[in-house]
């Protein structure tokens, strides 16, 4: 069962993850039901697309796809490697087309588009660097619904973080992101992520437009 099953069973319809990407005049939003999907898609993706017997790394800019391509290893019993630097090679990276150079020792590449939308490198007019894996349009492929094992959402709190709307502006370890992103989730709170260097203005505008309670610790 995903973890993201109590959000889907008090407030689907809820937002959990708003992610805003000002450089190109974007903002997406999930409700649960819909990061539940995305969860799902890249944990059965994980599950059936790669033979995983050691690490995933995520080498990715802060953006709505690094999330949701987080909190799915997470969903599949999996724990990411967001800052990979200077470890072992893992068995599965996902990273851009410029990073995939750096990872040519890995079996498996999975290339992520900096499309807003979400569309593969090729579908974004892109050329697909040699044996690596488009994620767009493999991760669609994927169910909705993640019927492995998953553990609990609630192993994911943390004291003092509340059922409130919290505002992020960047992400550099897996444990950043589990106490910047997840651990407000897991609380049944919500998260907006903004992504790249905005003003202070800006980010006062956006957090006052999204009705946020609480701004990460730092920021």
């Amino acid at each position: 069962m995903s973890m993201l099953a109590p959000l889907m069973q008090t407030d689907p319809a809820a937002p959990r993850l708003t992610v805003y990407d000002d450089a190109r005049g974007v903002r997406m939003d999930f409700s649960a039901q819909t990061l539940d999907n995305w969860a799902s898609k890249v944990a059965n993706m994980l599950d059936e697309e790669f033979e995983i017997e050691g690490g995933i790394a995520i080498d990715l800019p802060v953006s709505w796809q690094a999330a949701v391509i987080a909190i799915g290893a997470f969903n599949s019993s999996r724990t990411p490697l967001i800052d990979a630097s200077g470890t072992p090679s893992p068995d599965v990276v996902f990273t851009t087309v410029d990073g995939a150079a750096r990872w040519s020792d890995v079996p498996d590449c999975v290339v992520v588009s900096d499309d807003p939308f979400g569309r593969g490198v090729v579908e974004a007019g892109g050329e697909l660097p040699v044996g690596t894996v488009d994620f767009g349009p493999t991760v669609r492929f994927y169910g909705d619904a993640y019927f492995g094992s998953s553990p609990e959402l609630s192993s994911f709190s943390a004291p003092g973080v509340e059922a409130e709307r919290y505002l992020v502006q960047d992400w550099h370890t897996t444990e950043e992101f589990v106490s910047s992103v997840l651990a407000p989730i897991a609380a049944g709170g919500s998260v907006v992520v903004v992504a790249g260097l905005v003003s202070a203005e800006r980010l006062q505008e956006i957090a006052e437009a999204e009705k946020v309670t609480r701004f990460i610790d730092g920021q």
